[in-house]
């Protein structure tokens, strides 16, 4: 099958030191009608891991062909001409480099698989495949599902959740069917704000440490990113009522005054963002309450007052 040098594309591998050109396939290679393709799936997920940002697929093969490679972020644009593919893809992976390619620690691929980032010269722009390493490795078979597909990052890109994914089918001459990715965390954090001390006695110019834990449930995420949103009061507070509170930050350690003015109990809510890798965010609240005040009454011995 001939191939024009215009429908090249350059692939910067993820083998040490490998620096190649792989064909797109030329506008002989034409798509499946709409009422032939065959139907693929792939779903995306996210996950915070350290300081990492993992992007987990999920590909679903229920055509009657073999698929021979899986491409995360580049649109065919759905028809037979080559050279207006685009790449969607912005954030690299975590330590990849022209010559070393992509860490085998940033990566998961099926066995006897790779993946490798290829980008088109003169691009900022890129895309990343997974495929076989050789004709002797498997292709995923026809009425299968691999989740062996994953991606770090050092910080989180959307185009990674929200692009397409290119299917390139072996039997017979290569075919590529281009699928729009189907987020699959959709779902916010579910999570609860825990202060110890929630309730405090009423001290005149006391400052009380408070400290914030969480209880976290997420089906794909468990280690969401949490930030401290506010701190409020049911009463005015003056500057320096609150202190050593950081928002907009994973701050978990504040102080408050524990002094009531109205003396009826002073109440403050602290609200707290709770947001996965796949962008869901939730937020949540609890309160520290400062007792009500009391004023003792003044007694007043009748024997030590002045005589008229």
């Amino acid at each position: 099958m001939k191939r024009s040098m215009a429908s090249m594309m350059y692939r910067l591998t993820g083998l040490a030191g490998l620096v190649c050109a792989a064909p797109a396939y030329a506008s002989g290679d034409v798509l499946m009608a709409e009422d032939t393709k065959p139907t693929v799936s792939v779903g995306v997920y996210a996950q915070h891991a350290g300081d990492k940002i993992v992007y987990h697929y999920r590909v679903s093969n229920n055509s009657s062909q073999n698929i021979n490679a899986v491409t995360i972020g580049r649109d065919g644009q759905n028809d037979s001409n080559p050279n207006n593919d685009v790449n969607e893809l912005s954030e690299l992976p975590s330590g990849w480099n022209a010559k070393l390619g992509i860490p085998s620690t940033s990566a998961n691929t099926p066995t006897g698989w790779r993946v490798s980032v290829i980008a088109p010269e003169q691009s900022a722009a890129h895309a990343l495949v997974w495929e076989p390493l050789n004709e002797r490795s498997p292709k995923l078979p026809a009425g299968q599902t691999t989740g062996k597909l994953s991606i770090a990052l050092d910080r989180a890109d959307n185009h990674y959740l929200s692009g397409h994914a290119m299917i390139t089918f072996s039997d017979g001459d290569p075919i590529n069917l281009t699928v729009p990715l189907d987020r699959l965390d959709t779902a916010p954090p579910a999570f609860t704000v825990i202060l110890k001390p929630d309730q405090v006695a009423a001290q005149n110019n006391k400052l009380v440490g408070i400290n914030a834990s969480f209880i976290i449930k997420g089906d794909y995420d468990r280690f969401p990113s949490i930030k401290l949103e506010s701190i409020t009061a049911n009463e005015f507070v003056d500057v320096g009522d609150i202190r050593d509170a950081n928002f907009g930050l994973d701050d978990r350690y504040f102080k408050v005054l524990a002094e009531d003015k109205s003396r009826t109990g002073r109440v403050y809510t602290v609200t707290y963002s709770a947001t996965d890798a796949s962008g869901n965010q939730s937020l949540a609240s609890a309160t520290v309450s400062v007792s009500a005040s009391t004023v003792p009454p003044v007694v007043t011995d009748q024997n030590t007052l002045p005589k008229p």
